[in-house]
């Protein structure tokens, strides 16, 4: 005799509506564990982020300590839960701090499915990376502050979170112009592309001023001494310098050549001027008339203290041993903001795909980051505005309330 399935007839107190009902629900259930698994699963992956940084090579003690910030960053939001409930996971690679290694690193991290890059660090590197992140649509953010790095035409796929060359140039020029009263100014400049860039910059900026340089000294980062071009600048009736030099080195020899012609015109220039080795390294005198830019945020004035953020985000930085006497130079670093800003536009897009985000970044107005305000368009994405951007004094670096990382703001004078 045939057996009829269980379902025919009840007999076996099974019909075949309560078969169906009790199968759609296994079956549905199945579906609600598998899905649930999937998403656990997904969320679980890390999101890996690339990490471009010299881990070999002369440049590794003069830049490590500029990804702090972003390994804060890291831990921050990793506790918090991370991005859509994905952890932070860094692929670092060691770029020697060369343009030419750049290429291949860019095809490496592609090749490991990466989308996402932090650095490299300088402009000449930098720019060299673009060379392949634009092609392959990377959401990048490196640390330079070449003109050309912000602009989102030509880089589209590239955010610069922090001020560029040019806007160094127009505050330092209105300090020494419109602030000090100087009309004769003489530049010394390192002969990297950093220092041209930032030449040119004060040229056009001097330019609205109706003024030229009275010199203009370009040295080489092995010059042993400084001296005869610091002779060039005083013979040539200097009465204030623009300094676009970055490294402590050369920062030491040009204050020291200074000091020994006993010659204190004020100058101002890049930030570097806040490495605290130079305490060690130059005497007091021939740092008083010296200032440097810097973000607001990480001024104070008699008037307006450091915001409590930036307090509590110094405490942390100056707890990494790499960070001692270059706070100021850490804290300046884009990579808090950035990986803080990926998290605020992933959230909001509920997505990791490069265009959506892409789209909702060249929208953001006012995102609130460590160093300022900051807003892009599509075709702006310098996300810091000049008015954001200060002078603060070098030796304000001694005074408590600097923490090692913030300097006071410079007014009419310097010291």
């Amino acid at each position: 005799m045939t057996e009829r399935p269980l379902w025919v007839d009840g007999r076996d107190g099974l019909d075949r509506r309560d078969f169906l009902v009790r199968a759609a629900g296994l079956w549905a259930g199945a579906m609600g564990a598998a899905g649930f698994a999937g998403k656990a699963i997904a969320q679980s992956e890390p999101f890996r982020v690339g990490w471009v940084r010299p881990t070999t090579g002369r440049l590794v003690s003069s830049f490590t300590m500029l990804y702090v910030g972003g390994l804060i960053a890291i831990d921050e939001i990793n506790a918090a839960g991370g991005i859509l409930g994905r952890r932070i996971v860094k692929q670092e690679e060691d770029d020697e701090a060369s343009p030419a290694k750049e290429p291949a690193i860019v095809r490496k991290l592609r090749e490991n499915g990466i989308t996402y890059i932090c650095g490299p660090t300088g402009s000449s590197q930098s720019l060299a990376s673009l060379a392949g992140t634009t092609s392959a649509k990377v959401i990048q953010a490196a640390f330079a502050n070449a003109v050309e790095l912000g602009d989102g035409g030509k880089y589209p796929y590239h955010y610069q979170l922090l001020f560029n060359s040019s806007q160094q140039a127009e505050v330092c020029v209105r300090y020494l112009v419109e602030t000090l009263k100087i009309k004769k100014i003489g530049i010394l400049q390192e002969n990297t592309a950093f220092g041209e860039q930032a030449t040119a910059a004060s040229l056009a900026a001097l330019q609205k001023h109706g003024l030229k340089p009275v010199a203009t000294e370009i040295y080489s980062q092995t010059a042993p001494d400084l001296s005869a071009y610091i002779t060039n600048l005083r013979k040539s009736g200097a009465e204030g310098l623009l300094g676009w030099m970055a490294s402590a080195p050369s920062l030491a020899m040009c204050y020291n050549g200074l000091h020994a012609q006993k010659w204190y015109p004020p100058i101002t220039g890049h930030n570097g001027v806040f490495y605290e080795v130079l305490f060690d390294l130059v005497p007091e005198e021939a740092l008083r008339n010296v200032t440097g830019t810097n973000y607001k945020t990480l001024l104070w004035t008699p008037e307006r203290p450091v915001g409590a953020r930036q307090q509590a985000y110094a405490k942390k930085l100056t707890a990494y041993p790499e960070t001692r006497g270059s706070g100021a130079a850490t804290a300046s670093a884009p990579f808090y903001d950035f990986l803080y800003l990926l998290k605020e536009v992933v959230e909001a897009e509920k997505s990791f795909d490069t265009e959506k985000v892409k789209r909702a970044l060249d929208s953001v107005q006012g995102f609130d980051g460590m160093l300022g305000k900051i807003s892009f368009t599509p075709q702006n994405h310098t996300g810091i505005s000049i008015d954001q951007i200060s002078l603060g004094t070098a030796l304000s670096g001694k005074d408590p309330r600097a923490m090692g990382v913030f300097r006071q703001e410079a007014t009419g004078g310097v010291g």
